[in-house]
């Protein structure tokens, strides 16, 4: 559907009348577009209901008779309980991102003082490193009060539900999918407004997004001695060795490309047969542990690339003498 410019539904004249008007007419514009929509408390980002967690739950609130029912159980794109909603009191917008087939890609800035990267330029890096042909397509765009960006990106296509994560992309990115929610334009809390910047349709999740946000076996996360195995060859242990001696004297600047051009090497061994995916996956990480512990990156960052490098790898499979 073609995005519709706000306009307000309310009969009042002054800013604060005519906001109210804004977030009711802006709330069912999202409900249109099949977006699931809950209240929030005034001048915050917090759910106006349930008022108590699930742990507190006595099932005297309405919505709980049988068992507790949150903010995204809460969601809802009907135009009548929206307008009775909002009729009521100014609240702010919240989107369910899980019931509305949505992967929101969250890019903070860096708290002042700090020489961190701001989410942005990390998210315009992993693009030019993984994104290829594909790269990150124009998509529904917002700014948060503290200058933040969210990427709205559609999920329905997707056979299984992502989640939410943090730092899985690098730093100061997040997602928000399944169990997450984004505050939405026009709301304004204690922080400031939320203000629409790319009016266009969603675009699909793309897919070398999907395969870096999709839950994977869980790496080694502490160094360890690789043990010998009898089948291994000294051609492998060779080659090993040498991948891992690349990692560990990678130069500042050229880190990420000497991991992941370590990882499709032995991702083709792996492909063949020679080498498991957790022990090529054990030996990067270990060689990555300087790097790691000086900031180079995450160990989420250095585990994406590795799987990147994996599935590059894959495609010419070879094995060793």
């Amino acid at each position: 559907m073609n995005a519709k410019r706000w306009t307000s539904t309310h009969a009042g004249s002054t800013p604060a009348e005519n906001h109210h008007g804004a977030l009711l007419a802006t709330a069912l514009e999202y409900a249109a577009r099949g977006w699931a929509v809950f209240p929030l408390t005034p001048g915050s980002k917090r759910p106006a209901t349930p008022r108590h967690t699930a742990d507190d739950c006595d099932h005297t609130d309405p919505w709980c008779r049988r068992e507790h029912t949150g903010w995204e159980q809460r969601a809802t794109t009907d135009p009548d309980r929206i307008t009775r909603a909002w009729t009521t009191r100014p609240y702010g917008l919240g989107i369910a991102c899980g019931p509305s087939g949505l992967l929101v890609i969250d890019t903070d800035t860096p708290k002042p003082g700090t020489t961190t990267a701001p989410g942005e330029d990390t998210l315009t890096a992993l693009t030019a490193a993984h994104g290829g042909p594909e790269g990150l397509p124009a998509t529904w765009t917002t700014r948060t009060p503290s200058g933040g960006v969210h990427r709205y990106y559609t999920s329905a296509h997707l056979t299984t539900a992502l989640g939410n994560t943090a730092g899985a992309l690098g730093r100061l990115i997040d997602t928000r999918g399944k169990g997450g929610y984004v505050v939405a334009p026009p709301t304004v809390t204690d922080a400031g407004r939320y203000e629409v910047t790319a009016d266009v349709e969603a675009a699909p999740l793309p897919a070398w997004l999907v395969q870096h946000l999709t839950p994977r076996p869980a790496a080694p996360t502490t160094p360890r001695e690789l043990r010998p195995i009898a089948h291994r060859s000294a051609y492998l242990r060779a080659v090993l060795t040498k991948e891992a001696q690349h990692v560990q004297e990678a130069a500042e600047g050229g880190r990420n490309s000497a991991l992941f051009a370590a990882a499709c090497c032995l991702g083709e061994l792996i492909a063949g047969g020679s080498l498991t995916e957790p022990e090529a996956a054990g030996v990067l990480l270990d060689a990555s542990a300087g790097h790691i512990a000086n900031g180079a990156f995450t160990e989420a960052e250095a585990w994406a690339t590795v799987r990147s490098g994996f599935r590059r790898g894959a495609a010419k499979p070879r094995t060793a003498a």
